[in-house]
């Protein structure tokens, strides 16, 4: 829109130059008779001057020039073909005339001044031309005047899709800054979500002690707060891009042309400021879009995370007799959710990413669950590798078909896992990281063989790394629906 704005203002200030040039040129035609006239009665009267022919010679190079010029400007009016092909004819009669550079008296003994032979051809040149403008200087004239009008029509009708076109921007100036209010609004209810949900988890912590439901609630506990992590990052970017917006710039510069009223076209021609509004507008465009997408980008991470905790949470509280909604769902996008909402750890802690995908069919599954499942794996697996202290942190992530069904495997070369140690991994309350609660893998195990799936470890020992191997069904068992 920008890029389109700024040509129309290129077209009009090139019109209204062309509409000044088209409209001093009207006058030629009767100077030029003019003066061939008053040629003609001073060589007739024998008043020569080489005064006359002067005033002609640069009167007919003056239209010719400024008639040229019009020309190379692009325009392509039937109007100006026209008045080129009669100025053409002009030319061919007056050249002649023009071009003298003789004497035209001859010498004399009488009282009598008489024509010279050249002057004679001279005196007969003039009178040609002088008819030949009589006859046509108003044919000439009438097409530079419709060929002025032509130009005035066309720079009105891009005047009037330039001001069009700026009622459009300021109309999406609008809807940006009510877009970016949205977005405040939406941050300040993610906010009180967020506090409302904490509320919740308290609540749930001592609902379940209380039940004797322990389990669920740190479950609960554990896999909401991985995904707060990520609402958290979200809503400071949403926060950060709406605070420095540059939305209030088009207000301004729809102020700044409002003022102008009906002088726009001669504003944005000659006006500093009119002059450097396209670019300024082609800069704030960009901006604008590109705060656009990212808040747009963040928002839907942070409803998908919003709704990633509300369905945890509600499949928790009935989780010993309800199962959540069954959907068919490619394990690709599983594998790419959950790795979403490690991401910006990833970032920090200077985790390499690698996923090895095959093609696999689709499974039905209860999503939400997998997708606990590999957010817990995930997490593991960054921790892992983060206490190995090396620099080459790596996790792999492969999607392959197993015997089951289909197997989502997760790899690190982070500190491994003594041998001692692997038939405790999968128990609850077991872990051996400072400040771990045992509840990520054990939740999994569950999870898992509710699936109708399983969930196994492998590891070649301390400083070896360990590989994770959840498998599933294509479509689950008739008793787990």
């Amino acid at each position: 829109m920008l890029l389109f704005g700024y040509r129309l203002v290129t077209h009009i200030r090139s019109s209204i130059n062309a509409l000044q040039a088209a409209s001093a040129l009207q006058s030629y035609p009767e100077e030029i008779s003019g003066q061939l006239s008053a040629l003609c009665d001073r060589l007739e009267a024998r008043a020569y001057s080489d005064q006359a022919l002067a005033d002609l010679k640069n009167t007919v190079s003056r239209f010719d020039r400024d008639l040229g010029q019009l020309s190379d400007s692009g325009n392509d009016s039937p109007q100006l073909a026209r008045a080129l092909l009669l100025w053409h004819q002009y030319r061919q009669v007056i050249d002649p005339v023009v071009s003298f550079t003789g004497q035209p008296y001859a010498d004399s003994v009488t009282a009598d001044t008489t024509f010279s032979p050249e002057g004679r051809e001279h005196y007969a040149a003039a009178e040609r031309a002088h008819l030949f403008a009589a006859d046509n200087a108003k044919a000439l004239q009438t097409e530079l005047v419709n060929l002025a009008t032509a130009i005035q029509h066309t720079s009105s009708d891009a005047a009037l899709r330039l001001r069009t076109l700026l009622f459009v921007g300021v109309i999406a100036a609008l809807m940006l800054a009510a877009a970016a209010a949205w977005f405040q609004l939406m941050r300040s209810r993610l906010l009180r979500a967020q506090a409302e949900l904490r509320e919740a988890h308290e609540a749930l912590v001592r609902a379940s002690r209380q039940a004797g439901m322990a389990e669920v609630a740190s479950s609960v506990l554990h896999n909401v707060g991985n995904v707060l992590n990520s609402v958290n990052v979200s809503a400071n970017l949403l926060d950060e891009r709406m605070r420095t917006s540059k939305a209030s710039g088009l207000a301004r510069v729809a102020a700044m042309l409002e003022e102008q009223g009906g002088q726009l076209g001669s504003f944005i021609a000659s006006d500093d400021r009119g002059k450097r509004l396209p670019a300024y507008l082609a800069q704030l465009s960009s901006q604008l879009l590109a705060d656009r997408e990212a808040a747009l980008t963040e928002l839907a991470s942070l409803v998908k995370s919003v709704e990633h905790i509300k369905d945890i949470v509600r499949m928790q509280q009935s989780y010993a007799t309800h199962c959540g909604v069954v959907e068919s769902v490619a394990v690709a996008d599983l594998v790419n959710d959950s790795v979403q909402l490690n991401a910006e750890a990833f970032s920090r802690h200077g985790v390499t990413l690698e996923c090895e995908f095959e093609q696999v069919p689709a499974i039905t599954v209860d999503k939400h669950r997998v997708l606990q499942i590999l957010v817990n794996l995930i997490r593991n697996a960054k921790y892992a590798c983060e206490e190995s202290g090396q620099s080459d942190k790596r996790i792999t992530i492969r999607v392959t078909r197993c015997a089951l069904g289909v197997a989502i495997v997760v790899v690190d070369n982070g500190v491994g896992i003594p041998s001692e140690n692997m038939t405790r991994i999968f128990s609850h309350g077991f872990t051996t990281r400072a400040g771990g609660h045992g509840f990520g893998l054990h939740s999994a195990a569950l999870a898992a063989q509710e699936l109708k799936g399983s969930l196994r470890v492998a590891s070649d020992g301390p400083g070896c790394g360990a590989t994770f191997r959840l498998e599933l069904p294509i479509t689950p068992a008739e008793d787990s629906l």
